[in-house]
């Protein structure tokens, strides 16, 4: 799984990061379902994942951040089935250490779709793990969460208009 964000986003990141802690992770909801079976499926089987995460405002120097996680594992038949599904969500707390600190909405954005993800997955690893186990599946491994900088032409495809004022800029 990877988490790409481009040099704006990162050091918009930063800004947030460096002024607070992590003080709580804790499953906020979950669901499962187990919908097949490995013995009558046909394998290898595939894991499809996806993700969210929304950031509720600052209360009392605390900044709340929900990530949802949604996983589907299915066989390689044709057309695929589905063999199970699982859904969790986390809420972390984040402590913000400067009580004059008022993070920018693309500060608290940033770290949402990046920091708040990457501490919040192996809480979701565990999760997954022991969901599948108790569902009596083969523990599929999940991915290592890998993060990287956003290329020029992705941060390009996403918002064209403001690479083409960064690169005027930069003629200047």
């Amino acid at each position: 799984m990877l988490i790409s964000q481009d040099t704006k986003e990162i050091k918009a990141a930063l800004a947030l990061q460096s002024k607070c802690e992590l003080a709580q992770v804790s499953l906020r909801q979950c669901h499962a379902s187990l919908e097949g079976s490995e013995e009558t499926l046909k394998e290898p089987f595939s894991i499809r994942l996806s993700h969210n995460s929304t950031a509720n405002a600052i209360s009392n120097g605390v900044l709340q951040i929900e990530v949802r996680f949604q996983f589907q594992t299915y066989d390689s038949g044709e057309p695929p089935s589905l063999l199970c599904s699982i859904v969790c969500a986390f809420d972390l707390k984040y402590e913000i250490s400067d009580n004059a600190f008022q993070p920018t909405a693309e500060s608290i954005a940033a770290f949402k779709d990046g920091n708040a993800i990457f501490n919040c997955w192996p809480y979701v690893r565990e999760f997954m793990q022991s969901t599948s186990a108790r569902m009596g599946l083969r523990t599929p491994p999940l991915p290592l969460l890998r993060i990287a900088p956003r290329k020029m032409e992705e941060a390009q495809s996403k918002n064209p208009e403001a690479i083409n004022k960064s690169s005027a800029a930069n003629k200047q």
